[in-house]
């Protein structure tokens, strides 16, 4: 009930959650669907930086898509389930970080050779979560 007055009350308010309030939430499987929503959104702002020449922007917004992902990561160690046993909440995520990793690529690919070492952190870190969610999936071992 608390998380629908709050997803309301931001509704309301026309504003986005923050990465704050997406930690926040006490529901650990919620929180990391909502986290991987953050990051797409956040790495659809670093495209739209880049188109404007705003590089400092740029870094911020992929910077709150690693946390976001991580986030997600973390919410869903927390729910305690099996990727094997309860592959659901595990494999929407592993799709939406493997899109998020695909714009990334694209995004890469369009920036000059000077501005591509913002994309390689963030994409490094961001393939190694997604890399977990599917060996986990597929192998039962986490």
């Amino acid at each position: 009930m608390t998380l629908l007055v709050t997803a309301l009350l931001l509704l309301w308010q026309g504003s986005a959650l923050t990465l704050d309030q997406i930690r926040s939430d006490p529901n650990p499987e919620h929180r990391a669907k909502v986290a991987v929503e953050h990051a797409a959104s956040s790495e659809r702002a670093a495209e739209e930086a880049y188109g404007r020449g705003d590089m400092s922007a740029v870094t911020a917004a992929l910077n709150a898509t690693v946390q976001a992902i991580e986030i997600a990561r973390d919410g869903l160690a927390q729910t305690g389930k099996s990727p094997r046993k309860h592959p659901g909440p595990f494999k929407s995520a592993e799709l939406k970080s493997q899109d998020i990793l695909r714009r990334l690529n694209d995004l890469e690919r369009r920036m000059g050779a000077d501005d591509r070492t913002a994309v390689a952190g963030p994409k490094t870190k961001i393939q190694e979560i997604h890399d977990a969610w599917f060996e986990g999936i597929m192998s039962g071992n986490k």
